[in-house]
């Protein structure tokens, strides 16, 4: 009775130690899931800030074609005024 007493102990005691291994280890794969959310959140914000600058470019490149435009209409309007005088 006293081997069968002692080998459940010891048994016990082993579960007892996996047990806190496996705990530690759920602990530690939570601390990285938590780092890895953290680098896709600054990733996201990162894709974020970056659709803005291309959304700002676009605006910016916009506008210049418009000025770009009336830049040449304006040209071709004193090339004409040009063409018509006698110099």
């Amino acid at each position: 009775m006293r081997k069968l007493a002692e080998r459940t102990q010891k048994s016990l005691s082993e579960i007892e130690a996996n047990i806190n291994i496996l705990v530690q280890s759920i602990a530690d794969n939570a601390e990285s899931i938590k780092m890895q959310n953290k680098g896709v959140e600054n990733i996201h914000n990162s894709i974020n800030a970056l659709q803005q600058d291309v959304q700002d470019n676009l605006t910016i490149a916009n506008h210049s074609l418009q000025v770009s435009a009336k830049i040449d209409g304006i040209s071709q309007d004193i090339l004409e005024d040009v063409s018509k005088k006698k110099f």
